[in-house]
């Protein structure tokens, strides 16, 4: 079964033409709140209706495992795509699939070769009850090119901490249905593994293709080594 996407939310124009933007990498309503990571942007003016985030930021430089196993090292394997990169759940119950449908929807409106420049990353804040196949079976039902990863909790606290997007672990002792803390937006990485853009949530697929595709041109992307 494949989640249908939220529909393109329009511009804000708040923000239209600002140069300098003030961005929020909140905790997400998944059961809770806690203080916002704030980013200050001072990028010009760009063609993008996402949010340019400074070329300083880098994707997190960690190894934990994939969907099947095995070990998977970010940066090598998302080296030459643009990486988006999303901290979440399987068992969110709204932040986490709209997000995922979001991107798939985005995904399903590029060209075959500009899919093939991008890779979606989410990296569970669940690492208890997001085993390896849990994810697979998760992220299946979005776009099967999705990659998901786990390990201990030290590792994703690592690699939020890098990403600058809140993460909170499970209530010692949670058992059952319980609801975890993470951040509600997808950064987007260059092909050299720099930040470029930062979308918000609910930002919309349409409008997220578009920024891609404009990325994508934008960049030098070539299929990342295997491994």
């Amino acid at each position: 079964m494949r989640v249908s996407a939220r529909p393109a939310r329009p511009p804000r124009p708040a923000l239209a033409g600002l140069g300098l933007a003030a961005v929020l990498l909140s905790a997400a309503a998944c059961g809770g709140e806690s203080a916002p990571v704030t980013i200050a942007d001072t990028a010009p003016a760009s063609p993008y209706k996402a949010t340019a985030l400074p070329g300083s930021y880098k994707i997190p430089d960690v190894t934990m495992t994939d969907m099947n196993g095995r070990p998977y090292d970010l940066p090598k394997r998302t080296r030459g795509k643009v990486a988006l990169l999303f901290f979440g759940f399987t068992n969110c119950p709204d932040i986490c699939p709209t997000t995922m449908a979001d991107a798939a929807g985005a995904l399903s409106l590029l060209s075959p070769a500009q899919r093939a420049g991008v890779q979606v990353v989410f990296i569970t804040a669940d690492p208890a009850r997001d085993t390896p196949r849990a994810l697979k079976d998760y992220l299946g039902r979005f776009d099967k090119s999705f990659v998901g990863l786990t390990g201990p909790w030290k590792s994703i606290e690592k690699a939020a901490g890098i990403a600058k997007a809140p993460v909170s672990p499970a209530p010692a002792h949670a058992k059952g249905n319980y609801q975890v803390q993470h951040g509600s937006n997808v950064m987007a990485y260059g092909p050299d593994g720099s930040g470029r853009l930062l979308f918000r949530y609910q930002f919309g697929s349409a409008d997220m293709a578009k920024d891609l595709k404009t990325l994508l041109a934008n960049e030098k992307t070539a299929p990342s080594p295997a491994g």
